[in-house]
């Protein structure tokens, strides 16, 4: 092998390296920005719910271009609200669950024991929220 075939060969093997380095290094930079909290570290449910309403409340206030003193007078009137958007949302949940519940009594006389089964199984599997998919996907 010549030389300068040896050098591209080195170049080459040096970049596939580096670019596998790069891909690490932005994918775990990506992955702590996005995935969590603002340290690094997972959060709580109560901790996304705070977050998620400091992000609603700070988008209200840069939509409306407010400065301090509107702030104040507006983030008594907006923590209210956002408060009761999570009751909703929790009072949302449990009526779904109570319609699906109704669901199962209504079509209990139609279905076989076989299909009740295939139902039950259906309408009784929780979707992972992001924190346990997280988890699923790091084992």
């Amino acid at each position: 092998m010549t030389a300068e075939r040896k050098k591209a060969v080195l170049v080459l093997i040096a970049t596939f390296i580096i670019g596998i380095l790069i891909g690490a290094l932005a994918t775990g930079m990506f992955a702590r920005k996005y995935y969590h909290g603002r340290d690094g570290f997972r959060m709580g449910r109560n901790e996304i719910k705070d977050e998620r309403r400091g992000r609603l409340a700070n988008k209200i206030y840069k939509v409306v271009k407010a400065d301090s003193a509107t702030i104040r007078l507006m983030k008594p009137i907006v923590d209210e609200t956002v408060a009761h958007l999570d009751q909703v949302e929790e009072q949302s949940h449990k009526n779904a669950h109570d319609q699906l519940d109704s669901l199962k009594i209504k079509l209990r006389p139609i279905l076989n024991e076989e299909q009740m089964e295939r139902l039950e199984k259906f309408l009784s599997f929780k979707r992972p929220n992001r924190e346990e998919r997280r988890e699923r996907d790091r084992d």
